[in-house]
């Protein structure tokens, strides 16, 4: 279903083939039963920041900006230093359900594990995960500069899973125009070492002033074993929604349910 190709260095020609092979029209997959994919956007963390910092298998795996260290006001340096060029046969996808206000939740679960069922055989691209989970803490690190950190777990249908990891900070220029970040990608997993990895990282969330946290997901209609945060309709790098959470005791229940619902569409 998904391969390795991020994770080796490739030739640019083969890239690009191996994307132009993903084009699809999305009105042509239809799968009866099912909830409905109705396309892809290009994925994005869910970072507050003036640009977007895409999803990306980065090349080794890693990938920062540093321009914030450099620039003062007339300088250009970082942006000389650390372009801002990204790959886009590199950047990955997230996909885009159709809500359908008239299915129950019940409904939901049976159509989506339809979906999966019958995933391999579509004309889906195989470059597109079949559900996305975003955790965000942002607070203050330092004389009031503010620090965000996210970690997105990307899942693909034949059991596998990717950990993506942004670590960004306000630069040290009064208009933190050019902040500092951090990107990380980890290799294709089993999908039950990921989510015991996430689960683990939510546990361990960075001691920042006025901390707090959210979540995001793909689909959508996962969020609603959230209890206990407060859903947030948002046009943020294209999730649709966040559910928000002002302490670990409210935020950790709710994620280990979050990630129990998604365990039950894959691990049996």
């Amino acid at each position: 279903m998904v391969g390795t190709q991020g994770d080796s260095a490739t030739a640019e020609l083969p890239l690009m083939w191996g994307h132009l092979r993903n084009i699809v029209d999305f009105e042509n997959v239809t799968i009866p039963r099912s909830v409905r994919l109705v396309g892809s956007v290009c994925g994005e963390f869910p970072v507050d920041a003036y640009s977007p910092i895409f999803l990306e298998i980065a090349k080794k795996h890693k990938r920062e900006d540093l321009s914030g260290r450099f620039n003062c006001s007339g300088s250009y340096a970082g942006q000389v230093l650390y372009s801002n060029f990204w790959h886009p046969v590199r950047s990955i996808p997230l996909p885009l359900f159709e809500n359908d206000p008239d299915l129950t939740m019940q409904e939901f679960r049976n159509g989506y594990s339809h979906l999966l069922e019958e995933w391999d055989n579509s004309s889906i691209p195989d470059n597109l995960p079949c559900a996305a989970v975003s955790l965000k803490t942002h607070g203050n690190y330092c004389d009031e500069r503010e620090a965000q950190r996210i970690v997105v777990l990307l899942v693909y249908p034949n059991c596998i899973a990717r950990l993506l990891f942004l670590d960004f900070f306000e630069g040290a220029v009064e208009d933190c125009i050019s902040p500092e970040w951090y990107l990380s990608v980890s290799k294709l997993m089993p999908i039950d070492v990921a989510i015991q990895r996430v689960a683990q990282i939510s546990l361990n969330q960075p001691e920042w002033q006025r901390a707090c946290s959210s979540i995001s997901i793909k689909p959508n209609f996962l969020g609603n074993v959230l209890d206990r945060g407060k859903k947030v309709e948002t046009d943020k790098r294209k999730w649709g929604f966040e559910w928000t959470y002002h302490n670990q005791t409210d935020l950790i229940p709710d994620f280990n349910n979050l990630l129990d619902e998604l365990r039950s569409f894959f691990i049996k």
